[in-house]
């Protein structure tokens, strides 16, 4: 099995160098065959050139090995030196292109392309990726005055074996790794932006990573992604995630994302209570636990004719309530004084 991965991988070297666009800089090595006199070893000058027996100045930059091979033997064989050439040009040395690795890599900067790269291999080249790198990483091009910009996930760089998902880089050719951030703000204890790594992708390692929903921070969050240009808000009741483990909230996260995580809804009581303020507004919480957070009734309180604020469409009513009522998030509750 190890035998067949090494043959392949030779295989994909070999046909990626056929590909290889020939440059200043540049060893190569021609044989002609059955003309052993006509060996060459050259390097190619700044403008492309060598100098091949027989043909004198031949200019091999711009083309590949194949298209090299191809024009050597046609000018052999128009010139009468040989018949029916057979030409083989191997590249010794590639040192005429180059590759610009930059973002969040440990060592950006500008890389000779010694050898057929593919993206994997010009990121070993500046280090790897910092715990601060995305996932996705861009491959920036220009051809024929064209750029393009192609995204490629390096999840899928490391754990697939296709062409797709780790090209082959060429001269010129940018690199670029994206810093992962998502934003955590609001009731969190470390609010700020925090990075996509192993181990840290989803909505609740990201809450771990800013410390966790703090004392005022409610149980339900706000979440915004972003996906192919179109924001989307999703609404997650992290208390139920963790009481009935229920992982579809529990999604990953990209770079630019964020998670929002607004106050606790809160109540106002006052009045003939022990502790009159404002409280937490626990999940379905009614008059009566209401009471109970307030200390209770005190010495002159009376659990008739007690009264709720609320507002209602933009209005604030007054609405007669009893112990088994359930409150609202703002709700302003008044108990009054026993005339007894």
């Amino acid at each position: 099995m190890a035998e067949t991965v090494t043959k392949e991988g030779a295989k994909k070297e070999v046909n990626a160098s056929r590909d290889y666009i020939l440059g200043a800089g540049d060893l190569v090595r021609i044989n002609v065959y059955g003309a052993p006199d006509m060996l060459t070893e050259a390097r190619l000058s700044a403008a492309g050139t060598i100098t091949f027996p027989l043909i004198g100045e031949l200019k091999l930059g711009g083309t590949s090995p194949t298209a090299a091979e191809k024009r050597i033997a046609d000018l052999l064989e128009k010139g009468g030196f040989v018949k029916k050439a057979q030409v083989n040009l191997v590249v010794l040395q590639y040192q005429s292109q180059f590759v610009s690795v930059l973002g969040d890599v440990y060592k950006p900067g500008k890389y000779s392309l010694d050898r057929p790269s593919t993206l994997s291999d010009v990121l070993a080249l500046a280090g790897g990726i910092t715990p601060n790198g995305s996932d996705m990483v861009t491959l920036i091009r220009t051809t024929a005055g064209k750029t393009s910009k192609e995204n490629y996930d390096f999840r899928d760089l490391i754990t697939k074996a296709d062409a797709g998902s780790n090209p082959q880089v060429s001269g010129d050719d940018i690199v670029y790794v994206n810093a992962r951030e998502v934003s955590v703000l609001g009731q969190v204890n470390r609010p700020g932006k925090y990075s996509v790594v192993s181990g840290v992708r989803t909505v609740i390692d990201f809450l771990s990573q800013a410390g966790g929903v703090s004392a005022g921070g409610a149980d339900k969050i706000i979440v915004v992604t972003k996906r192919n240009g179109k924001s989307v808000k999703r609404e997650i009741d992290v208390d139920l995630l963790y009481r009935t483990g229920d992982t579809s909230g529990n999604f990953e996260l990209a770079d630019g994302d964020s998670i929002y995580v607004p106050r606790t809804p809160v109540f106002y009581i006052y009045g003939e209570v022990q502790r009159p303020g404002s409280f937490r507004l626990e999940r379905n919480m009614n008059l009566s636990q209401a009471l109970s957070t307030g200390g209770g009734l005190s010495a002159r309180g009376t659990e008739r004719g007690m009264k709720i604020k609320r507002l209602v469409n933009g209005v604030l009513e007054t609405l007669s309530a009893k112990a088994s009522d359930l409150l609202q998030a703002d709700d302003v509750v008044f108990v009054g004084e026993s005339l007894y």
